[in-house]
């Protein structure tokens, strides 16, 4: 654009102090030629020669450098566009690793939450139950044995929560909504308030898989909120729109700057944009200091 400009200007400039392609210009050298001797005649022909022959060489150069400019242009554009090209392909295969690992990881976590309920729990409460009737049949009467009951007891539980906390029984039973709602009453204390509102119905049930993608993407938002934000109240509301379900999520805490948003983000937050991005859904994230962070997820529902 500058060799352009730079050509159309020395063209101009060509044209207004010589004017040699001007036939009121021409016409005025012939009659001057013409009222001159031959010798003069000659070398006012060879001075005009030089003068025309000078310009366009000048023309020849800047038309030169111009092409080169061209295709210099031409040739840093489609470098970057390669090395946009390479990075965005660097990024799907990074997108892709990271979710045959999340799925992966979700798969091992159902088999070992079945495994837990369906095996260890039943063994452990058939132990219990042996357990109690040995003692009810002999009316044997011991502190060893009621500690062990307490201990069955204890073990029990303790295997409960964790194979709650690997796949919510709640999820698997009632659904997305119920268990959202759960997670929000769960994670509420003293320190810091979960409020939860949604639209859709809390009879409302998805896909399995799609409903363990979401609630396993707001528990992760919400470790965040708790470890990170130093909020004392914070938001979820759901909604469904243009065949979307939407996802707002805010809280009140120290916030930070969204421009710096790259230099924050870990491994987290990677892993939460792979899950919605294989949904082709959206994330955004806006956030201001001392003034709290809001996120908002857009992801199509599965058909």
């Amino acid at each position: 654009m500058f060799g352009l400009y730079f050509f159309l200007s020395l063209l101009f400039s060509f044209n207004a102090k010589e004017n040699f392609l001007n036939p009121e210009v021409i016409k005025k050298q012939k009659i001057e030629v013409s009222l001159t001797s031959p010798t003069d005649k000659k070398t006012i022909i060879n001075t005009t020669e030089q003068l025309r022959n000078k310009k366009i060489v000048s023309l020849s150069i800047i038309l030169i450098i111009i092409v080169f400019l061209l295709f210099y242009l031409l040739y840093q554009n489609n470098k970057l566009k390669q090395k946009i090209k390479r990075k965005d392909t660097k990024q799907k295969i990074l997108l892709n690793i990271i979710n045959s690992g999340i799925d992966s990881q979700e798969i091992e976590r159902k088999k070992l939450a079945s495994f837990l309920h369906d095996n260890i729990n039943s063994l452990l409460s058939s132990a219990g139950l042996h357990l109690n009737t040995f003692t009810a049949q002999h009316n044997v009467k011991s502190d060893e044995i009621e500690k062990t009951k307490t201990i069955l007891s204890e073990a029990h539980e303790l295997l409960r929560d964790m194979s709650h906390d690997l796949v919510p029984s709640l999820l698997v039973r009632f659904g997305l909504i119920y268990a959202l709602e759960d997670l929000c009453e769960k994670n509420s204390n003293s320190a810091i308030q979960f409020e939860f509102s949604s639209s859709v119905p809390i009879s409302k049930r998805y896909v399995e898989k799609f409903e363990m993608k979401v609630y396993f993407i707001v528990s992760e938002l919400f470790n965040n909120i708790i470890k990170h934000s130093a909020a004392q109240k914070a938001t979820l509301s759901l909604a469904e729109k243009n065949n979307q379900l939407i996802l707002n999520i805010h809280d009140d805490g120290i916030g930070f700057k969204t421009q710096k948003l790259k230099d924050v983000e870990g491994f987290g937050l990677n892993r939460i944009r792979a899950r919605i991005q294989k949904y082709k859904g959206t994330l955004s994230i806006t956030s201001k200091v001392n003034m709290g962070t809001k996120i908002k997820i857009h992801i199509p529902l599965p058909q």
